[in-house]
């Protein structure tokens, strides 16, 4: 931020030269490095500093420190030859005060009556000369005609003098008004000026110590804040004379009173305090020219050219007369003094400039043209220089995907700082309800963990601090290093997405609990990943979770509640607060079944500390009756943000405002809607009011250049700020609002308006929510008129009546750089235009600006990710009916999730890898009719004209949408290496490269029960027996049987030379080992402590091909037989487990079969067999064997897969389930078998190898992808029945009609048919 201060009149042109043509060209610059800019100008479109509360030094200088806490130049000064508008001091100390005043009444008295005899006239003339309007009751001090001359002026430090008058444009455009010179003043003139005195200032002893305040302007001239022009116009005359003789009389009365430095700076003016407070020094290592600068003009020529109607803008001069006013003019050299004194002249440019007819005017002359372009190229380069030494360039090295990563570490790392600082923020001003916090204490020390805390309340009743308090204290309350996790949902706008706060809080818990820190981004996953890392959390170190404000949550995912599921893990300790009647609240109770506590009201006790505290630390007081009024409406309303909000509006109160002036309503919204009437009274109806507005229904704030556009694009702000404010500039691409006026109501709000970060920048936004809605129900009663406001957000964010479109509102500044592009994301538009074109109504342009625009996809993709893409499209609502092209691409996107997660420049392969035939064999059916996709069709032409060079695909070469979508179960940290399921209940079980066991409930879709570190190691198979009581793990050559519940070990082998193959029999009561490479065979009876039962070696006929995974097991069982076969080899054999003998040999129906899997039912036995001379919907034969007598039944035909990897069967046996990854296409098909109907469908693609499979019932068959840490979950059950699916359209028929004769000698009509069994 760079502050620019100057003359109000005579740099001008400087100013909004380089608003016009630098700010837009540094405001890239910086954008394309990743740092927001700008330039700040409290003097554009206003003339002079007057306002009602005489707050404009003080405003100027907190805009000035607010840019001096900025990284960069952020001083810049404008100086010419004229001299800066006076202005009054807002206060001054009693002492102070009092000796000016004692100054005045000694001079009064000096001037006795006996010096006047004719002093009765005098004094009534004088006394004419002060008048109260009838009107207004305001004093008018009329303008003098006398001609005195007034000498040779007397030193006074560059202040003016009261033997001078004063130029006419020194203090403002108002008459030309004279201060009487000494030698002509009598005692009706002190006793005007002690009238002035004590009429303008009044004994404030509220302040500690007491100070003598300035009146607003509109106490004694009401028509100030008048609507009516001309009257305000009178009244801004009136005040600026009174004004000018407030200040010579402090000047003169100052000087003896306090000596020329005191006085002068006690008459400081504006430009006097920025310089002050410019020029300081940042620190030891930060001197003022390290980030100040100063352009210093001179006009040679201009004293030729006194008599022009604009040299007075640009000098001092004398009254009526084209002379040089010198006493200014030694003001001003003074100065330029001090200014040289402060800061090095290397840092002060001189520049020269020839006068024009119409003054500096860059437009009607050449040469001041040259001038203000040579200033702003000077600046360009200046500032440019210094920000260079700012922006480090710290490139990210690495793939994009590395550098993605660690662009959302960042981010997510600032968040969580940004709540720790609010809590402690809030923490350190909470004084009030030290008693329910112990009532809390009991409820965390006595209360389960396993079910959470609720702490409920109104809107204002305190909640956020106390969370706040209690975050703090939480830690003493439990033993072990104890771990608290804070956010405060609301405070940023990030912090409103169900998704991020989870991102957020697994971060926190992953870096404490686990070494793994990369987590999901989807929901689901989040879901799952955060219950597993709390799952983590040990008796050593608890884990206190204080989520503040929970119905704050926004509808991306419709303030998804499912994650607070209860009972919680041990050693977590969950503190939620929402407000009392909120949605949210009513279901945490019904669902998590909480401890809920509510807020009390504030005791007296409570109300009357935290009142006097507040008077202590701002070193105020007040008046007995204010005392007791104040708290009276806070005991009428124990609310702690009513009480901050009367607290906040008796700062204003002071000891000498009428008793019957004020007045405090006794609720919340009565106080608020008497806020924004007494801010219209002083800055205008129509500007609150659409400021207001503007705030409210923002996306979770809005910035400084937002708000003053859109307070631009009204009408009706523009002719209210017309009447106050004439002067403003020509260019269009400035906001028409000066920004003063916003300063300044900003100002006025005070702590009712907070500024957070969000979406990379500054946003403006109420701190609390309950002022929003008054301002909604107050300035939007209507729904059309909120959808036009949201209207007009969209239009900003579109770049609608923009010259600077490409600067301001572009999808991504890019920068290119050593042959590198760099992007920096607009996320201010990304986020708020489909935001906003939803609200308001634009349902059409959102979907051709936002959803099916190529390039805002992969913008937003690219900057944010896929998800949010996939957010907006949930969150829109079609007006009529559904659209098919929303659906496809929402199904196109979840398929292409985990690629454009990982690279989003993939968007355009993708998407028209997937849609290309679709959308190619989209055609009419006849000429005229519609196509089935409206917008499609476009959006795949927009992914060939790639702004990227992407690769194009010719045809459509990845899984189309519209396949049967799955569900990732996340929870692991690592890849999952194991899969099986379990014996009863919809269970499986998973091992993942941490050695970690996760339990799933597939009904729940999440992990019921981890275990950490199964044996040690990493298991590369599961097998649950025993009821699921009992885990056998196998790692490597090794083989591990443990307890699941106890986790006690109790059977280890890792002797064995081959890798072991395990089964089980007998309802999980056997286990079986096959050793892969061997003959050898153990059974092993888990009912007796896994003892050996035997051990045998089992041969067939033929030996095995392969020597790596040579033998197939069923997993499935009847009795104690377990079907065995060699891959790839023509033979199976059913084992009986218990006597440990063959019980007999299957052998294939053809010689050149090949058998690639086996498995069980309860009436068949099943041999996977591939038949490599087969056509190619025939290679793959499923043979039946009877469970009974071991005979073939028959054989069931139809796939056209000959890379089966792994074969299931349901647990009713009805049907086959496969699993055909292939490493050429790097897709998997999930294919199935009717086993009695013999249908074979190809039910699901997806990208990815499956390395295991099950399946428990058609509703829920789960996989693993080689590399993932998700296990997939698919519900066949939805397209099990789909007839189109059907493949095996050849299959043989086993009854019916083979062949028809017709009998042609008959005379009847005679047919035979032949059976297709045989010998019928």
């Amino acid at each position: 931020m760079i502050y620019i201060c100057g003359g109000y009149k005579d740099t001008v042109a400087e100013r909004s030269a380089l608003m016009e043509t630098v700010f837009p060209r540094l405001y890239l610059y910086c954008k394309q490095r990743g740092y927001d800019f700008r330039m700040v100008d409290l003097r554009w479109g206003v003339g002079d500093p007057v306002s009602d509360r005489h707050d404009t030094a003080e405003l100027h200088v907190e805009a000035l420190a607010q840019c001096q806490k900025t990284l960069g130049p952020n001083f810049i000064l404008f100086l010419g030859q004229k001299y800066e508008v006076q202005t009054l001091p807002s206060t001054i100390s009693r002492e102070v005060f009092e000796a000016i005043v004692n100054v005045v009444e000694r001079d009064r008295q000096k001037m006795s009556k006996k010096k006047h005899p004719k002093m009765d006239d005098v004094i009534s003339d004088s006394k004419s000369n002060i008048v109260t309007g009838s009107d207004t009751g305001s004093f008018v001090v009329p303008e003098h005609n006398n001609n005195h001359d007034s000498g040779d002026p007397a030193p006074n430090s560059g202040l003016m003098s009261d033997e001078i008058s004063v130029s006419r444009n020194s203090l403002s455009d108002a008459d030309e008004t004279r201060i009487s010179p000494a030698a002509t003043r009598c005692w009706a003139d002190f006793d005007r000026d002690l009238i002035l005195l004590q009429t303008w200032y009044r004994l404030d002893e509220n302040c500690d110590p007491p100070v003598y305040r300035l009146l607003p302007v509109s106490t004694q001239q009401p028509d100030f804040l008048s609507r009516d022009g001309q009257r305000r116009r009178q009244a801004r005359k009136a005040w600026q004379a009174t004004c000018l003789h407030l200040w010579g009389v402090l000047q003169r009365s100052g000087t003896e009173a306090l000596g020329e430095e005191g006085t002068s700076h006690l008459l400081r003016t504006v430009l006097d305090w920025e310089v002050e407070q410019g020029l300081q020094s940042l620190g030891a290592k930060a001197p003022p020219e390290e980030h100040c600068h100063c352009y210093k003009r001179v006009i040679p020529d201009l004293h030729y050219s006194l008599r022009n109607e604009h040299a007075a803008h640009y000098i001092d001069l004398l009254e009526g007369r084209p002379q040089v006013n010198h006493t200014l003019n030694a003001a001003h050299q003074g100065f330029m003094d001090r200014v040289h004194k402060k800061l090095r002249h290397t840092n002060i440019y001189e520049r020269n400039v020839d006068w024009g007819r119409n003054g500096l005017n860059p437009k009607h002359n050449r040469s001041q043209q040259f001038y203000t372009e040579h200033i702003s190229s000077h600046f360009q380069r200046t500032v440019i220089n210094s920000l260079n030494k700012v922006m480090k360039g710290n490139k990210a090295k690495g793939s994009f995907d590395i550098r993605r990563r660690e662009a959302s570490r960042m981010r997510i790392q600032e968040e969580i700082h940004r709540h720790v600082n609010h809590g402690h923020t809030l923490e350190n001003h909470h004084v009030l309800r030290d008693g329910f916090l112990g009532e809390m204490r009991r409820a965390v020390e006595e209360g389960s963990s396993l079910r959470p805390i609720l702490l409920l309340g109104p809107p204002g009743w305190g909640k956020s601090t106390t969370m706040a308090r209690l975050a703090h204290l939480a830690p003493s309350w439990i033993t072990g290093a104890v771990k608290v996790l804070v956010c405060f949902v609301g405070l940023t706008g990030e912090s409103r997405n169900v998704r991020l706060v989870l991102q957020n809080l697994c971060v926190q818990l992953a870096e404490t609990y686990s070494h793994h820190t990369e987590l999901s981004e989807g929901l689901p996953h989040l879901v799952n990943e955060f219950h597993s890392l709390l799952g983590q959390v040990r008796a050593d170190s608890p884990v206190i979770l204080v989520l503040d404000g929970i119905d704050a949550l926004s509808e991306e995912h419709g303030a998804d509640l499912s994650w607070l599921s209860t009972p919680l893990p041990p050693h977590v300790h969950l503190i939620l607060s929402a407000t009392t009647d909120s949605a949210c609240a009513h279901i945490l109770q019904k669902s998590a079944q909480p401890t809920v506590l509510s807020l009390p009201p504030l005791s007296p006790d409570d109300i009357t500390k935290a009142l006097k505290h507040k008077l202590q630390t701002d070193h105020r007081r007040l008046q007995d009756w204010q005392w007791q009024l104040l708290l009276q409406a806070c005991l009428s309303c124990p609310s702690p943000l009513y009480l901050e909000v009367v607290y906040a509006e008796s700062v204003l109160w002071s000891s000498f405002s009428p008793q019957g002036s004020l007045g405090l309503p006794p609720d919340l919204e009565g106080l608020y809607v008497g806020l924004l009437a007494c801010l219209e009274r002083t800055h205008g109806e129509q500007l609150v009011g659409r400021a207001a507005a503007v705030i409210s229904l923002s996306r979770g704030g809005v910035t400084e250049e937002e708000l003053l556009d859109l307070l631009g694009r009204d009408g009706k702000v523009l002719q209210e700020v017309s009447l106050s404010h004439s002067s403003s500039t020509s260019s269009s691409s400035l906001p028409r609002v000066p920004c003063v006026l916003w300063a300044r109501l900003r100002r006025d709000l005070g702590g009712h308006l907070t500024e957070a970060e969000t979406d990379g920048t500054w946003v403006y936004r109420w701190t609390h929510s309950e002022l929003g809605r008054v301002c909604v129900k107050r300035y939007l009663k209507t729904d059309d008129s909120r959808m036009l406001l949201h209207a007009n957000y969209a239009d900003y964010f579109r770049g609608t009546d923009s010259p600077h479109r490409n600067i301001f509102q572009p999808l991504a500044w890019k920068l290119e750089e050593d042959s590198t592009k760099s992007y920096v994301f607009n996320l201010r538009k990304l986020h708020g235009l489909p935001y906003h074109l939803v609200r308001s109504g634009q349902i059409l342009a959102f979907l051709s600006e936002c959803v099916f625009n190529y390039e805002f996809l992969l913008h937003k993709a690219w900057g944010l990710s896929v998800l949010h893409v996939q957010e907006d499209l949930k969150g829109v609502v079609l007006p009529e009916k559904e659209l098919v092209d929303m659906e496809v691409l929402a199904a196109t996107l979840e398929l292409s999730r985990t690629v454009l997660l990982q690279d989003p420049c993939q968007l355009a392969s993708q998407v028209m890898g997937r849609l290309g035939q679709i959308v190619a064999e989209d055609l009419p059916v006849a000429p005229g009719d519609p196509q089935k996709f409206s917008y499609l069709h476009a959006l795949l032409a927009q992914c060939a004209r790639s702004s990227l060079p992407v690769l194009v695909p010719s045809y459509s070469f990845l899984v189309p949408p519209g396949e049967i979508p799955h569900t990732l179960l996340a929870g692991h940290t690592s890849r999952v290496t194991a899969l099986t399921r379990g014996q009863r209940g919809l269970v499986a079980a998973t091992c993942d490269g941490d050695g970690t066991l996760k339990v799933w409930d597939l009904e729940l879709g999440r992990a019921v029960r981890t275990l950490e570190g199964v044996g040690g190691v990493v298991g590369d198979s599961l097998t649950l027996c025993l009821e699921d009581r009992v885990l056998v793990v196998r790692m490597g050559q090794s083989l591990q049987v443990r307890e699941v519940d106890s986790g006690k070990v109790i059977y280890s082998e890792s002797d064995s030379l081959d890798v072991p193959v395990v089964t089980t029999t007998c309802d999980g009561q056997l286990l079986v080992a096959f050793y892969d490479g061997s003959h050898l065979v153990k059974v092993f009876d888990l009912v007796s402590s896994c003892s050996l039962l035997c051990c045998v070696n089992i041969t067939l006929d033929c030996d095995p091909i392969h020597k790596d995974h040579s033998v197939l097991v069923s997993h499935n069982s009847i009795k104690d037989y377990v079907l065995f076969a060699y891959r790839s080899g023509g033979q199976a054999a059913v084992l009986s487990a218990r006597g440990g003998a063959v019980l007999s040999v299957l052998r294939a129906q053809h010689g050149a079969a090949s058998i690639q899997g086996v498995e069980m039912t309860n009436q068949y036995l099943l041999l996977f067999c591939r038949y490599p001379y087969k056509r190619d919907s025939e290679i793959i034969h499923i043979e039946l064997y009877s469970t009974a007598s071991f005979k073939y039944e028959r054989s069931i035909l139809g796939c056209s897969q000959d890379d089966i990897s792994q074969v299931t069967v349901n647990r009713t046996g009805t049907h086959a389930v496969a699993f055909c990854p292939s490493p050429r296409t790097g897709i998997t098909q999930v294919v199935t078998w009717n086993l009695e109907t013999e249908d074979h469908k190809h039910i699901a693609r997806f990208p990815g190898i499956l390395t295991a499979g099950v399946c428990l019932e058609l509703r829920f068959c789960v996989g693993v992808c080689s590399g993932e840490r998700y296990p997939r979950l698919w519900d066949l059950s939805s397209r099990v029945n789909d007839q189109t699916l059907t493949y095996n359209v050849h299959k043989v028929k086993r009854d019916g009609t083979e062949e028809v004769i017709l009998m042609g000698k008959c005379p009847r009509l005679y047919w035979s048919m032949t059976s297709s069994r045989e010998a019928t």
